[in-house]
């Protein structure tokens, strides 16, 4: 899949490379504009006085700080362009915003202070003010954590409890959408026996809509990560069906740190036909701790964002996704799965080879 590259950041940070040129420029001209008011036009006649002198150091002195600190402003978003543009996104870019507001309003003040100027102080004042503004007021629709975690844990254990009672073994495999009749939708099959193969396309699509598969004998459920997938796409504005790995190993980070703010740092790691995923401190930690209690949930259909992502993949590279293990650290803030890409034909292809 070809992406549209975004030329956008590498144009805002030119234009912010020459905005800090041309305050530096304008600082020089300035000193120079000054040698010549205290040099060269005392040679032809100037008296000095404290009436114009008093007026003139004034003005300089607001010229000289109102130049530095817009170039400081201008460096200040140059770094942080920068930080932006990097591949795996660990900055949350309304904290940027509002951090910057605020650090620059201060230095705006302490510059008021030292040259003794209202108009320097009321910059900074207005920009404290919106710094403080954006740091508290949200766009977003927040809910606690604990609620997340009550309302979905139940869901989880009484899952547990079906697969247990029915006393299926085998390991859940997420579909890809060849299997499907609706591509955009996701299925998990699980088969009764352990060593049972993965069935073809046509086998799963004659029984789609039924919960007990007879051939073979399995369960073909809807996993728990379903709807999160959704919402992975519905922020990305894309379908995975339209995406590859080089696409989710790009926007996966991003969307999970900035745009939903489930985790605080994600990494995706592609390794022939495994793909390792770690996730420090996310929303999901305690629920990944229920998966660690429920044997048969961990090492068959996993969380809600461990299988929100098992989906995605499966989409992405149209291929049957398995999740191989998951470890959590001693601390519950990371976690690390491991998925595994499973190569498998129909009939029809391999008659075509």
């Amino acid at each position: 899949m070809k992406e549209r590259v975004n030329r956008e950041p590498e144009i805002v940070l030119v234009l912010l490379l020459v905005i800090a040129a041309v305050n530096v420029l304008s600082f020089f001209f300035f000193t120079r504009i000054d040698r010549i008011v205290h040099g060269d036009l005392y040679k032809y006649g100037l008296q000095f006085s404290s009436e114009w002198a008093g007026q003139y150091w004034t003005y300089a002195n607001l010229v000289t700080g109102l130049t530095v600190l817009a170039a400081a402003a201008a460096v200040t978003s140059i770094a942080l362009t920068s930080l932006g543009m990097r591949r795996q996104a660990r900055i949350n870019r309304t904290k940027l915003i509002y951090s910057a507001l605020i650090a620059t309003g201060a230095a705006a003040i302490t510059l008021s202070i030292i040259y003794a100027s209202s108009i320097l102080a009321f910059i900074g004042l207005g920009l404290l003010f919106w710094g403080i503004i954006l740091a508290y007021i949200r766009t977003e629709e927040y809910t606690k954590k604990a609620l997340l975690d009550t309302t979905a844990s139940p869901q989880i254990t009484t899952l547990n409890q079906i697969i247990q009672e029915l006393d299926y073994k085998g390991r859940a495999t997420y579909l890809p959408p060849k299997y499907l009749t609706d591509p955009e939708a996701s299925k998990a099959y699980i088969p009764k026996h352990e060593e049972t193969r993965i069935p073809t396309p046509e086998q799963i699509q004659k029984q789609e809509a039924r919960f007990f598969t007879k051939d073979p004998e399995g369960i073909l459920l809807t996993p728990p990560g379903a709807e999160l997938a959704k919402l992975f796409e519905k922020t990305l504005e894309t379908s995975f069906t339209r995406a590859d790995l080089q696409y989710l190993q790009q926007k996966m980070p991003k969307l999970l740190i900035e745009d939903l703010e489930i985790a605080r740092n994600c990494e995706l790691e592609i390794e022939e036909d495994k793909i390792q995923v770690k996730i420090e401190n996310s929303t999901y930690n305690a629920l990944e701790r229920e998966t660690e209690k429920s044997p048969s949930i961990q090492s068959t259909l996993g969380s809600p964002l461990t299988s929100a992502i098992a989906c995605a993949l499966a989409k992405t590279t149209g291929k049957p996704i398995t999740i191989e293990k998951q470890q959590t650290s001693e601390d519950d803030k990371n976690i690390t799965v491991e998925y595994r890409i499973i190569e498998t034909e129909t009939e029809e292809e391999q008659t075509e080879k």
